[in-house]
């Protein structure tokens, strides 16, 4: 009896230390909040003790517009920057970035890098509408990446159904990881 008493002892002891180390583990993941362009942005992080702010490095590379290559065991994470712009023009080569609501519209996506301190394999272009669905406008293998180059898709038709924002984004293949990373984005307006 005394024996049994012992056991059930130990296993309620274990048990009352296994969750609160669980507890404890749960806590130091925390919802952090930051401002990106002014705009407040919840993210999933780590406060460690000292009060430092850890984030992921693959969500900031996605919010920044920016690739990243995390390194082998040991060695440091790479975050590139490249400065991507971008150029919407119409049948008539004139730049836009308002469209009327169920206009048919035929145009071309003029991309413009420097800065690319990486390689890339691929380039992609998409838009997406306001209600999310996204289309393919151009994907180009790159064969040879310069740190500055340009890029004319072809001409693309689309019908902008209804009113609200539609986002263009710019997205490249790293060489090394051969992940897609959104590099650029423009908004065109549907009134």
């Amino acid at each position: 009896m005394k024996n049994l008493k012992k056991i059930i002892f130990i296993l309620c002891s274990l048990m009352i230390l296994q969750s609160v180390t669980i507890l404890y583990a749960a806590a130091n993941k925390s919802e952090i909040s930051l401002y990106l362009n002014d705009v407040l942005q919840k993210r999933e992080g780590l406060i460690s003790d000292d009060g430092d702010v850890l984030l992921s490095t693959a969500q900031l590379s996605e919010d920044l517009f920016a690739l990243f290559s995390p390194g082998k065991s040991g060695e440091p994470t790479r975050i590139y920057k490249p400065n991507v712009n971008l150029v919407l023009l119409d049948e008539n080569d004139k730049a836009f970035g308002r469209v009327k609501s169920t206009n048919r519209i035929t145009f071309s996506t003029l991309v413009q890098v420097d800065h690319l301190k990486t390689t890339i394999s691929d380039l992609k272009i998409v838009i997406t509408s306001p209600e999310g669905k996204t289309e393919t406008i151009a994907s180009q293998e790159i064969k040879d990446t310069n740190e500055y180059f340009w890029f004319i898709s072809d001409d693309f038709t689309y019908t902008f159904n209804s009113k609200g924002n539609y986002a263009i984004k710019v997205f490249f293949k790293d060489n090394d990881s051969k992940k897609w990373f959104p590099v650029s984005e423009i908004q065109v307006v549907a009134m």
